[in-house]
């Protein structure tokens, strides 16, 4: 009877299947949208190293899309459908469109973001679209940035370790290669500043996490020269900014990776430390 018993019990199991959460299966991979194009940055190889960066750390497909030549004042055939987010769970914006003013221009690329589409903007993403009066895009940010300082070394200091996009990563400072410190005109009250950069006297946010609404927004002015976008370091905090802007910072989205070690600055030159 007991070996009936056991006979009845897995022909049971069989027929009902597996009790949900036995076998977890991975997730489905994230679809992010990197955006990138305009002015004074090295796309080409910059968008490849994101890609390639990013999926190796998480359960993230990246496709990229970089129009506008090298203007300024680009409008995108991308943005010109009304859908150009559509199926996608996260885009990535690193274009660097500064002299764009078309407030409703603007407001066609915030459109998606406003519905609740998690954004990412790195480096000239901040500063793109700040000729536009009034503070659209800046909203969407969290922050306003209008100019930057010369290309030198920044020193990141950690200053809200508790976040779970800095909990999670494997450094707390980092000097930086050559690098452009972007100024803080305004931190906007629905931002969080997660980590701020020193180069000579000034000192200013670099990674802050935003609310837009109901959308959550991660930003960093990092990433101008190839060393730093290629930087594991960098990666890391694009790839856990990515996934926290997603609420998918999880072990199952996250990739285990061989540790290697960060890359070292090749620049010469060293910031003056304060008195």
């Amino acid at each position: 009877m007991k070996i009936l018993s056991l006979f009845h019990c897995l022909i049971l199991g069989w027929m009902l299947g597996p009790v949900p959460g036995a076998f977890a299966a991975d997730p489905r991979p994230l679809r992010a949208l990197l955006v990138c194009g305009g002015c004074c940055h090295d796309y080409p190889i910059q968008k490849d190293l994101l890609k390639r960066g990013i999926e190796a750390r998480a359960r993230i497909v990246v496709e990229t899309v970089q129009q506008g030549g090298t203007s300024k004042e680009s409008r995108i055939h991308l943005y010109e459908n009304p859908e150009w987010a559509k199926g996608y769970d996260v885009v990535i914006h690193d274009e660097c469109f500064g002299a764009v003013a078309d407030t409703n221009w603007i407001a066609r690329i915030l459109a998606p973001h406003q519905k609740g589409l998690p954004g990412v903007n790195l480096h000239c993403a901040v500063h793109s679209y700040r000729a536009a009066p009034g503070d659209l895009w800046q909203e969407y940010l969290g922050l306003r940035s209008m100019k930057h300082g010369k290309a030198t070394p920044i020193q990141i200091r950690t200053v809200d370790d508790r976040h779970p996009i800095i909990r999670g990563l494997g450094w707390r400072e980092w000097l930086t290669g050559n690098e452009e410190l972007y100024n803080n005109v305004q931190v906007f009250p629905t931002a969080t500043v997660l980590q701020r950069g020193a180069q000579g006297d000034d000192d200013c946010a670099v990674t802050w996490v935003n609310r837009y609404g109901s959308t959550r927004v991660f930003s960093t002015s990092l990433g101008h020269f190839n060393e730093t976008v290629g930087d594991d370091r960098y990666l890391d905090l694009v790839t856990r900014g990515i996934l926290w802007a997603c609420d998918r910072l999880d072990a199952g989205h996250l990739k285990t990776i061989a540790p290697v070690p960060p890359l070292r600055s090749t620049s010469p030159v060293t910031p003056a430390k304060k008195p």
